[in-house]
């Protein structure tokens, strides 16, 4: 049983002021955490089967986040069918909590990870996500939804988030970390594309129920794949204490300023995917099919923001690649307030999802820059702490936008939304220039 005891460790990576003991899965020794070897000693970082571990985590985030990238269209259809009584505020909660929950689990999965506790967490992880969908086919209230799609996918889903991305991190090295780590967030685009086309295509048809279960039976699947690669990972043992809150990390400006960044650009960062189809349908009088179409542009300029940049990020830097993806999104934004037919608005979604996209896997890369991070055996709690500051975030801002959003018969405004979206963006950009500084300062001395 975990025990919390005050100290005051020397430890590099375990100076905090609080520290709960997490005892390690099975009994053992830690690696020594060289940067030319796999945790495993599988041979040299980024061989063959680190590239298995990646295709195993891809199949994870097709579920873990493809399925937060579709809520877009499962608002349209609240919003018109199965909870018309409700408003599109309240609605947006749904989704807002099911990305909370898999952004904050981050705090306590990233110790558990480096605690040894991988694959328990993917197991339930991947159960939880099933579960839930296979009830909210059966949910006719906005109750049962939230508990559904909210709760269960949402838990499930930040059960495997971190520890898949903290895996990634540590069985690369530097030079081609960030593009391991792009792949793998690809998959959240690749799972927004299935699930869209999925609602679409079957919703008509055969209706919403079933075709909630179609969309359970893919994620039992890809989660399967996902855990007969991984669940025979034997992740290194250790029986240091790991810190839950690393409150030193607090304290550091580099780190702090970096995770406020990280918190505005999520503050807006899925109010237009959870707002594009009533645009497309309120705004430009397009049909239903068109609007779910719009997911599926944002989910393919996303992919290319996960994949390509992050090939620049491992010559150019992640950090230097987030403030410049950062930049990029304001500019975006504001020009969303200009669109006013269908093909500016194609182009707004293909250019949100590039931009977005990176907003989404450079954070993950560079945060195991030792400016941000004191070595790879704290890289779990790191992320962990990083993205608790993206979940609140994610749970303010599109209820913030859904009240911002006026939606009436002889009445449409998306403005007020739209221009406090390209406002936290450009404040998180700010935020980021010193975060740069500190890395470009470490790289020089490092260099001379």
């Amino acid at each position: 049983m975990a025990t919390i005891s005050e100290t005051d460790t020397k430890s590099s990576s375990l100076q905090s002021e609080k520290v709960v003991e997490l005892p390690s899965e099975d009994s053992g020794t830690l690696s020594s955490g060289n940067e030319d070897q796999s945790p495993q000693d599988d041979g040299p970082k980024g061989g063959a089967r680190a590239w298995l571990y990646v295709l195993a985590a891809f199949f994870i985030f097709i579920n873990a986040w493809g399925l937060t990238q579709t809520f877009g269209a499962f608002e349209e259809l609240y919003v018109r069918t199965l909870l018309s009584t409700t408003s599109p505020s309240a609605i947006s909660w749904i989704g807002s909590v099911q990305v909370f929950f898999v952004i904050f689990l981050g705090a306590f999965t990233g110790p558990l990870f480096d605690a040894g506790y991988l694959r328990p967490l993917l197991a339930v992880g991947c159960f939880l996500i099933v579960l839930g969908m296979a009830t909210l086919s059966l949910a006719t209230t906005y109750y049962q939804v939230f508990l559904a799609q909210a709760v269960a996918v949402g838990i499930g889903s930040g059960l495997v988030y971190v520890p898949s991305l903290a895996l990634v991190s540590t069985l690369f090295p530097e030079s081609t970390r960030p593009w391991a780590i792009g792949c793998v967030n690809s998959g959240g685009s690749v799972g927004g594309i299935i699930y869209t086309f999925t609602l679409r295509g079957l919703v008509p048809s055969i209706g919403f129920p079933w075709a909630v279960r179609a969309m359970a039976l893919i994620n039992l699947v890809v989660g399967a794949l996902a855990l007969a690669i991984l669940l025979p990972y034997r992740p290194p043992q250790t029986t240091q204490r790991r810190a839950v809150l690393d409150l030193k990390a607090l304290r550091e400006p580099t780190f702090l300023l970096f995770s406020i960044a990280l918190l505005l650009n999520y503050v807006s960062f899925y109010i237009p995917p959870f707002y594009i189809p009533t645009y497309a349908t309120s705004a430009l009088g397009q049909s239903r099919d068109f609007a779910f179409e719009s997911l599926v542009w944002v989910s393919i300029g996303s992919l290319t923001g996960r994949t390509l940049p992050m090939l620049a990020a491992t010559r150019l830097g992640s950090v230097q690649v987030y403030l410049a993806a950062t930049l990029s999104t304001v500019v975006v934004l504001f020009a969303w307030m200009a669109v006013h037919n269908v093909g500016g608005f194609v182009t707004f979604c293909v250019f949100y999802g590039l931009t977005s996209g990176v907003l989404v896997a450079a954070p993950s890369a560079a945060i195991s820059h030792p400016v941000l991070s004191p070595n790879m055996n704290v890289i779990g709690t790191r992320l962990g702490m990083l993205w608790m500051f993206g979940a609140v975030g994610v749970l303010i801002g599109a209820p913030i936008a859904g009240a911002l959003v006026n939606v009436n018969p002889g009445h449409v405004d998306f403005r007020p939304a739209q221009g406090f979206a390209g406002a936290v963006v450009g404040g998180a950009s700010l935020f980021l220039i010193a975060p740069l500084l500190a890395v470009v300062r470490y790289g020089k001395k490092k260099s001379s």
